[in-house]
This record gives structure tokens, C-alpha cells and sequence, in this order.
């Protein structure tokens, strides 16, 4: 069973589902923040103060955020499958209407971001260097049991 747990800063709580991790090989894991008024997905670690939510063409930083933990592998378990151009398998892990969780390759880096389905973009976004990269190559978080 995977729930959201809200946190601050750098302190990523214990269970967090790893996604990706930086350049230079820095652990990141699942994030999300209301960013007027939708749940967005992006990255967060121990070595980032607050998420880092790709949003408006830049990646946000939010102080106050949620973390996706996975308490029990018993519960459910988790993949990632591949996906592309806004498409996501049926068993994609949502957190808001057209958005889901994803991650994408970028720059030597493997980063946790958003996938969004709605016909306006269908691509996945990622924040890089304070700047919201898109891709149409993702993999989506899906619950397979």
C-alpha cells in the first residue's frame, strides 16, 4: 500500500519509493505539491531543500510537500512500464485528473515527474536546473498487484 506523507525541506520519511536519482548519482524519490489547485508530481531528496515541482515552464520549489512511501510490499507492488506522446497503461498511478506520476531520463539523470494526458500536452514534464523540460519517451509508476 503506497500513501502520500507530507514533509518538509530535505527529510524524505522512511519507505519513500526511490524513482531516479541525479547526474551524479544522488537518490531522488516521488514528490507532489498543489500547484494551484492540482497535486503535481515531481522530485525531491536529501540533498534538495523542498520538491522540486515542474510547473509554469520553470521547476517550483515548495518547502511544505508530500512523499510517496510504500508501507507494505505485501499490499501491492509496484513497476514501471514504458509509455510515450501521453499515453499511460491502465494501471498508471494517478494523482490528479490527466496527471500522473512518471519518470524520464534527462541529462544523465533519471527524474521523477509528471505525466499529463490531457490532449493540450500529452508528454511528460520534469524539473532540470530550475527549468520544466518535456519529453514524449517516459516511464509511468503503475500498481501491478
Amino acid at each position: 500500500m503506497a500513501t502520500w506523507v507530507t514533509t518538509t525541506g530535505n527529510h524524505i520519511p522512511e519507505g519513500a519509493i526511490r524513482a531516479g536519482y541525479e547526474e551524479d548519482g544522488k537518490a531522488l524519490f516521488i514528490a507532489r505539491a498543489n500547484m494551484e489547485g492540482v497535486l503535481t508530481p515531481g522530485k525531491c531528496g536529501h540533498h534538495l531543500h523542498g520538491a522540486h515541482i515542474p510547473y509554469g515552464g520553470k521547476e517550483q520549489i515548495v518547502n511544505q510537500y508530500e512523499v510517496l512511501v510504500h508501507h507494505n510490499s505485501a499490499l501491492g507492488f509496484f513497476d514501471w512500464l514504458r509509455a510515450s506522446k501521453g499515453k499511460v497503461p491502465k494501471q498508471a498511478y494517478q494523482t490528479d485528473t490527466d496527471i500522473y506520476v512518471g519518470r524520464a531520463f534527462y541529462s544523465g539523470s533519471l527524474i521523477p515527474c509528471k505525466i499529463a494526458t490531457d490532449p493540450s500536452h500529452m508528454c511528460a514534464y520534469m524539473g532540470y536546473r530550475l527549468q520544466e523540460h518535456s519529453t514524449k519517451e517516459y516511464e509511468v509508476l503503475c500498481q501491478i498487484k
